[in-house]
């Protein structure tokens, strides 16, 4: 019994620890957009393991054949990795809509040196990236990125500059 206990209380954990909100997400705004995606995302995925089990019972207890086909994936997971010795000050912006008035844009996110930060966003969206170790907007550096085809991104400096054209 208290060998069970424990394995409940390291799931437990296991899983506070999953859906803690982003704590390096500085704006309100944002902070709370990254919230409604993670939950969204939670509910279709628990939306589908109940849909698959209730098909896979509903065979079994009629003869039947299984016909369940999960819903197409909306949200992913990107990692921002910050591989330098300095905070990186992030902004993600984009033309898709959250909601009606407003764009699914992440500002003001700081992600700590050595650090990582798990960004949920909507699939096939082109997201401008915008990051540098100030949190000044002259320095900042810009990767076009497609949410689709990306799943990690180390934000390194100078990462956008092709060469010193000014020889």
């Amino acid at each position: 019994m208290k060998r069970l206990l424990t394995y409940i209380f390291i799931f437990g954990v296991i899983l506070l620890a999953a859906c803690s909100s982003p704590q390096y997400f500085h704006d309100t705004s944002s902070f709370e957009r990254q919230k409604e995606l993670k939950n969204t995302r939670s509910a279709n995925v628990f939306g589908d393991i109940f849909l698959g089990v209730t098909s896979v019972c509903m065979a079994a207890a009629f003869d039947g054949e299984v016909e369940f086909y999960p819903t197409e994936q909306q949200f992913k997971k990107i990692i921002l990795i910050n591989p330098t010795q300095d905070t990186m000050y992030v902004n993600m912006l984009t033309d898709l809509y959250w909601d009606e008035s407003n764009y699914c844009d992440f500002m003001d996110i700081r992600i700590p040196p050595k650090m990582e930060c798990k960004v949920v966003v909507p699939m096939n969206a082109n997201y401008n990236l915008y990051f540098s170790p100030t949190p000044e907007s002259h320095d900042d550096e810009m990767l076009e990125i497609f949410t689709s085809d990306i799943k990690r991104i180390a934000l390194k400096p100078n990462l956008t500059t092709l060469g010193d054209n000014n020889k």
